[in-house]
């Protein structure tokens, strides 16, 4: 009797999940298996996976991680769903944990928080002369700091200069002040952020959700749970210390300088009594800002870091970059207006973007009422994942798709075509609101220092690309030589 039980049950189990997408009526996908879901089927290469899976079950699929998450693979379908849906899949899942969730508003005050970013950045003028002239400043240190390395035949690596650049550019525009090149501050939330990168995708962080037990034996699992906690402490710890530092040193009186200054004249604009008011609080505050300059700087240098990878191998990519550069600007300061000059430096740039493929998981989304998305219907409070990262890597949308190939982005008459498939900063209500700020960083930044400086690879031969995958992907340490022009 035992023994039929045990098989009834078995079968049981087998039957439930291989229908269990049929019974809660969502698309179909690959059987999930109990507890983990089919996170077992995912490596690394997390968008290839996706994409692979696609290939077999639809462009619009479900794929348990390990609850079930609708993944949206196909362009169409994400610009149809994603973009024309708009607020329907704006908000996002709340993590019991708030380690998956991190620092990600959710719920009905998201929208408050997105539109009062806008405004803060725009009052501050993000996109406009100070920060332009700003940028094109650092990309004048990092020139001159490698130009002297050059000059010593050494050795570079990047990433030091590259993190000072855009570590001061974000820390400008949220907390009002700038540090020394090479300040050893950049290389520690450098350090802070890939910890907290490589701890929030850790097994037991991802599984933490939906199996709270978990939490109680973190300490036999090798305390996961408690050091991506540990990891997120330490980033809000120092935005906390910038939090400080503002608050005794501005006045009323003084102008607005950062998103921080404009946060609090907000709190005491709706609070003049000291009483928190909904959204605006110092604890949102510490969130906002941490998030800000955490989204803002590793994707940025780690594209650009990227980027030169990308030159060293593939040197005829770089060179054409400069016959363009010389022929159309010559030796004098290159400004975002021209742009619309250089449009190889710009097929470039869209292409690095495209196969770096940083983000390689978009961030989860939840629909707040039923909807349509490729012919499913989709119930309301699903999970939705807008897989916009595996479009990058498929090659029935990018021929030979992993290889850098610039002139995909160029017309007959060689004029930049953007191409609307691309999409590192998202798309429809939550796309990335740093989007401007990150895109003039890539082009002065990436323009000036090829302009003045030729990269090549130490021994002449293409170098094995090192990769450390985290919640975005990033580069291991890496050396080039550097020749100055």
């Amino acid at each position: 009797m035992l023994a039929e039980f045990a098989i009834g049950f078995i079968l049981f189990i087998i039957c439930y999940s291989i229908f269990i997408n049929r019974i809660r009526g969502l698309p179909p996908g690959p059987v999930p298996l109990p507890l983990v879901g089919n996170l077992l089927s995912l490596s690394n290469e997390a968008a290839k996976d996706l994409l692979r899976l696609s290939k077999k079950y639809g462009p619009v699929l479900t794929v348990w991680m390990p609850q079930p998450v609708v993944v949206i693979t196909d362009s169409k379908v994400l610009h149809e769903s994603i973009i024309r849906g708009g607020d329907t899949f704006g908000d996002r899942p709340q993590s019991s944990s708030h380690l998956i969730q991190m620092f990600d508003p959710y719920g009905a005050g998201w929208k408050e928080q997105r539109r009062f970013s806008f405004q803060s950045f725009k009052e501050v003028g993000f996109l406009g002369a100070e920060f332009r002239s700003l940028v094109s400043n650092y990309a004048q240190e990092v020139i001159l700091n490698w130009k002297r390395t050059a000059a010593k035949d050494e050795l570079v690596d990047v990433t030091e200069c590259l993190q000072s650049a855009v570590s001061n550019v974000m820390w400008r525009l949220t907390f009002g002040r700038t540090r020394p090149m090479k300040d050893p501050f950049f290389k520690h939330i450098s350090e802070v952020t890939h910890r907290l990168s490589l701890s929030i995708i850790h097994p037991c962080v991802i599984l933490s959700d939906a199996i709270p037990f978990l939490h109680r034996i973190d300490f036999l699992l090798g305390n996961p749970l408690k050091t991506a906690e540990n990891c997120r402490q330490e980033a809000l710890e120092i935005t906390k210390q910038e939090l400080l530092r503002i608050e005794s040193s501005c006045s009323e009186d003084e102008p607005t300088r950062c998103y921080v200054q404009a946060f609090l004249n907000e709190i005491e604009k709706r609070s003049p009594s000291g009483t928190s008011d909904g959204n605006f609080t110092r604890d949102q505050l510490l969130l906002s800002a941490t998030s800000h300059w955490i989204a803002g700087i590793e994707t940025t240098v780690t594209t650009l870091r990227f980027g030169i990878h990308f030159l060293c191998r593939q040197p005829e990519v770089q060179r054409k970059m400069q016959e363009e550069i010389d022929e159309r600007i010559g030796q004098r300061e290159i400004f975002m207006e021209d742009q619309k000059h250089l449009p190889y430096c710009m097929a470039t740039i869209l292409e690095i973007q495209r196969l770096a493929n940083v983000g390689q998981l978009n961030f989860f989304r939840l629909t707040n009422k039923d909807s349509v998305i490729g012919g499913h219907h989709i119930p309301a409070g699903s999970t939705i994942l807008p897989q916009f990262p595996s479009v990058h890597v498929d090659s029935d949308v990018f021929d030979h798709a992993d290889e850098l190939n610039p002139d995909r982005f160029l017309n007959d008459e060689g004029a930049f075509v953007k191409d609307p498939r691309v999409t590192p900063f998202s798309m429809g209500v939550r796309a990335c609101p740093g989007e401007g700020l990150a895109k003039m960083e890539l082009f002065l930044l990436l323009t000036s220092i090829t302009q003045h400086l030729t990269f090549s690879n130490p021994d002449s031969t293409p170098s094995k690309l090192l990769i450390d995958y985290g919640l975005t992907k990033s580069l291991e340490p890496f050396t080039v030589k550097i020749t100055a022009r």
